[in-house]
């Protein structure tokens, strides 16, 4: 009864721990630093982050959850043991867990996920759907008769869902996320400018300058290092091409929410018709997404109050919610 209840957004850009009745406690990149040769852990989360770009051959900066799924499952639970012990470091009072799991991972993934959870000192453990999360983070009635359209664009994959009575009635997804963005930007500059620059400078460009509609005349001088010469230098780039370098993926989240909606039930899509999308995720604070998504669909769409802690507030919400529990323990059993 004295043990911590905890909800993880373990997310393939970053990693937010929030305690039930204290709010976002902790929050870290979900990056692994490891020895390339003893596969010993060096760092973990801001400290492995810095390493990026910076270390010998040596170490080796790891994202161990990519596109939403664990592809490093020791890094994994290294990194879920970090930011535990941060906020509950008893040996004998294990915390209560909520962790996130994309729609549609399959028993070996659960498994997976319960299992790295619980080496890294939980103890009761719930997996509930990212969308689910989400949903509950940003308001939205997910217990009753009612669909809920919401688009999740974190840093690994945009996901889609239509949710009534707390459960996902149908989902898609798509690697088309705020990484793809970066790395979008990292090419076009490589292409146009033979500039080479890093994911934290790709990153600054698309919060600086990126837009989902035809943006105004603006320009940031960026450095990077010349392919030719491998000299560093600096390049004004403008507003406009940015919006075109992200035209890409850009048109996969618009292809990707036209597509849900085709295959939304008739009785949910009249609801939706009211209520409207909302979006949620770091990547939906893309300047213009919400109105490009409104004239697209023609549908209301709204930015959640707090889009990039919307996961992660919505495991604190699920931990009060026995309803909410009780429906996922039995969906994943």
């Amino acid at each position: 009864m004295f043990a911590k209840e905890l909800g993880i957004d373990l997310g393939s850009a970053n990693t937010a721990v929030v305690a039930r009745r204290s709010g976002i406690v902790a929050r870290e990149p979900s990056v692994v630093a490891v020895d390339r040769y003893t596969r010993e852990v060096l760092a973990v989360g801001a400290k492995a982050r810095r390493m990026i770009g910076r270390t010998p051959d040596s170490i080796l900066p790891v994202q161990p959850v990519r596109g939403g799924m664990i592809c490093d499952l020791d890094r994994t639970t290294a990194l879920l043991r970090h930011m535990i012990r941060q906020i509950a470091n008893s040996r004998w009072l294990r915390p209560r867990l909520v962790l996130t799991a994309q729609f549609g991972v399959g028993g070996v993934e659960q498994r997976a996920l319960h299992e790295a959870a619980v080496q890294a000192g939980a103890g009761e453990v719930f997996l509930v759907d990212e969308a689910v999360a989400a949903a509950l983070g940003a308001g939205l009635p997910v217990q009753k008769p009612t669909g809920s359209l919401v688009i999740d664009i974190g840093g690994g994959t945009v996901d889609a869902a239509v949710i009534s009575l707390g459960s996902v009635v149908i989902a898609a997804s798509a690697p088309t996320a705020g990484d793809f963005m970066d790395e979008a930007i990292a090419r076009h500059l490589r292409r146009e400018y033979n500039l080479i620059i890093g994911e934290p400078t790709a990153e600054r460009v698309k919060i600086q300058l990126g837009s989902a509609l035809p943006p105004e005349n603006r320009s940031l001088s960026v450095s990077g290092r010349q392919v030719t010469t491998g000299l560093p230098t600096a390049i004004d780039v403008r507003a406009e091409e940015v919006h075109a370098a992200l035209r890409e993926p850009l048109g996969q989240i618009d292809t990707l929410l036209l597509s849900l909606l085709e295959r939304t039930p008739p009785e949910l899509m009249a609801d939706i018709a009211t209520t409207g999308i909302t979006l949620t995720g770091g990547g939906a604070q893309l300047a213009g997404l919400a109105e490009r998504l409104g004239r697209l669909t023609g549908l209301p769409v709204q930015l959640a109050e707090n889009p990039a802690d919307a996961v992660a507030i919505g495991t604190a919400r699920a931990l009060g919610n026995r309803n909410v529990l009780r429906l996922v323990s039995a969906r994943r059993k």
